[in-house]
């Protein structure tokens, strides 16, 4: 029945809709942060588990001090972009190897809480993957003196990095984990051997507005139709 009356409105509307002409607008909305703040909280960035997945040292990933780097980033950020305050965390040992780990030890977050004055502390598991690649493919080829066609076989070098973590954040207060997000970034660039740092930062900035959403507002675009007389 439903679907009958959709189908009987969509037409008796559409000699209206195209009697007056719909115009699209752009419109920009607002998106609540996924973090329930004000927005003047005082921030811990506590170390963050680096997922190595069995990578020997010698891989080029180990090379990027992924730790500081990605620190680094997330404290310019929201110094940059929010209110929030953000607190020193002591060097500190956390108390596990994966995200379960550290949910399950709130009497750890309470103390970090205690030792820095923050509201709440984020941490979480990163990982930092880089894929060198070489290989050949075959592409067509018009040869311009002749104009025949043929195939060739071309060698092709490329360099993939991947970032993806989960971040978790904990009420200092409580212990309790109030927030778990996963993010991740594929970048291929045709290079082999391209720079660790540039590729890393690549993934960051795909990712920057994601990860400062979680804290404070963002705006997203949308569609809406206006009738027109």
């Amino acid at each position: 029945m439903s679907n009958r009356i959709a189908v009987v409105l969509a037409a008796l509307l559409t000699p209206l809709i195209a009697f007056a002409g719909v115009l699209e607008v752009k419109l920009k909305l607002p998106v609540k942060p996924k973090l329930q703040i004000t927005g003047d909280e005082r921030i811990g960035l506590a170390p963050f588990i680096i997922a190595t997945k069995g990578e020997k040292k010698s891989d080029r990933a180990a090379k990027v001090d992924v730790q500081a780097e990605f620190q680094r980033y997330m404290r310019k950020q929201l110094t940059k972009t929010t209110k929030l305050r953000i607190v020193d965390v002591p060097a500190t040992r956390l108390p596990g190897t994966d995200v379960k780990a550290l949910e399950a030890s709130p009497d750890y977050w309470k103390d970090l809480g205690r030792k820095t004055g923050a509201d709440f502390i984020v941490s979480g598991v990163v990982d930092f993957d880089i894929n060198d690649k070489s290989g050949y493919r075959t592409e067509e080829y018009t040869n311009p003196a002749d104009g025949r066609t043929f195939y060739r076989q071309v060698l092709v070098e490329s360099t993939g990095f991947v970032f993806d973590i989960d971040i978790v954040v904990f009420n200092a207060d409580t212990g309790e984990k109030v927030l778990e997000e996963n993010f991740r970034d594929f970048k291929e660039f045709d290079q082999r051997n391209y720079d660790e740092l540039l590729g890393l930062f690549e993934n960051l900035r795909a990712l920057e507005t994601q990860l400062v959403g979680i804290f404070v507002s963002q705006e997203t675009s949308a569609s809406r139709y206006v009738f027109t007389q």
